[in-house]
């Protein structure tokens, strides 16, 4: 039995020794194989902390065209900033009636935290509009966090705009001046 204990307990110091190494190399180690040091998910090695995060989902704007709650689909988003500049995330868009609408792989983000917007970019992954396949443009999308409390003004959206001439520098070089922006009835945009 004793024998059988000090076994089980060498393993168990064995096991975690190696968790250690792994991790080591996982987190600190740029070099680290494929694979174990992209824990993250973004593709790449070590890109640094997030440091803006843009979110919302709900409902698309429909009071503004007098409208019932949603009426224009579904929205939903979630895009981060690394410090290294890259942008990750997803869009989901669908049109009115729920049979189109548009999936978009966020690359892009023009982002001001002081007034509380974004505006995000990416290539359409898969899509419809008017019958047509729209994969492959760039889309564009607007969203505006005016806070949280009830006595707040709403949050806003524009609608997803979409075009193959499209691109990230294009995002870079526009602000929510040029978008027509639309009150969410529900659902809340969250701009950090």
């Amino acid at each position: 039995m004793h024998v059988y204990f000090n076994k089980i307990i060498l393993a168990t110091v064995f096991f975690l020794s190696l968790m250690v190494v792994i991790s080591c190399e996982t987190t600190e180690n740029p070099s680290a194989p494929e694979g174990m040091a992209d824990m993250d998910g973004g593709g790449s090695l070590n890109k640094g902390p997030v440091i803006h995060h843009v979110s919302l989902g709900g409902a698309d704007a429909c009071e503004a065209f007098g409208l019932p709650p949603g009426c224009d689909g579904h929205f939903s988003l979630v895009a981060n900033m690394k410090a290294d500049g890259s942008v990750t995330g997803q869009c989901q868009d669908t049109f009115a009636g729920g049979g189109e609408g548009i999936h978009v792989a966020i690359d892009c983000m023009n982002i001001n935290v002081d007034e509380n917007w974004a505006i995000v970019g990416g290539i359409i992954t898969h899509g419809t509009s008017g019958g047509e396949d729209v994969s492959g443009q760039y889309a564009i999308t607007v969203v505006v966090d005016n806070g949280t409390f009830s006595n707040d003004p709403p949050d806003q959206i524009s609608f997803s705009f979409f075009d193959p001439a499209f691109d990230c520098q294009l995002v870079q070089g526009l602000t929510i001046a040029a978008f027509p922006l639309f009150d969410l009835t529900t659902g809340q945009v969250k701009v950090r």
